[in-house]
């Protein structure tokens, strides 16, 4: 019995562990293959900066720590919905590390006190807006965005 139940225990972890990998592309709840893919920059002022320039998008940047629950939340629940893929594809997005040199040297340009901060700026850098934190929903999220959207 024990053999069997050890069996059963290695065929579910094997299992488990052909599933899907970190390199392919993220499952939509929805199935709704029609979405284009999110380009996110990572620590890369310069670069995101120069696709802002050409493409006509205001930056949306993110600024976050590892360490930081809300910022994790952000990361990984709010910017990779379905629900917030439409205004997010109105930005060029950018992820600033707060705790690495270039993240924190953008921290102190925009004078951010708190994380999680998306600043919104222009593609030469200059603040449009900002959140600081995050909103109970992903929807109020949304909302605030488009708020900000209207303003440019």
């Amino acid at each position: 019995m024990k053999k069997y139940l050890t069996v059963l225990m290695l065929a579910g972890m094997l299992t488990m562990a052909c599933g899907q990998t970190e390199n392919d592309p993220p499952v939509t709840e929805g199935g709704n293959e029609n979405l284009e893919e999110l380009t996110w920059f990572n620590d890369d002022f310069d670069a995101a900066s120069a696709k802002a320039e050409i493409s006509g998008k205001p930056l949306l940047i993110d600024m976050y720590a590892d360490w930081c629950g809300p910022c994790v939340t952000l990361g990984e629940e709010y910017f990779t919905s379905e629900e917030m893929h439409p205004v997010l594809s109105s930005f060029v997005l950018l992820r600033l590390d707060v705790d690495s040199p270039e993240g924190s040297s953008y921290a102190t340009r925009y004078n951010v006190s708190a994380i999680p901060c998306i600043v919104i700026a222009e593609a030469d850098g200059t603040e449009i807006d900002r959140i600081v934190g995050t909103t109970p929903t992903i929807g109020q999220y949304v909302i605030e965005l488009e708020d900000v959207l209207q303003q440019i």
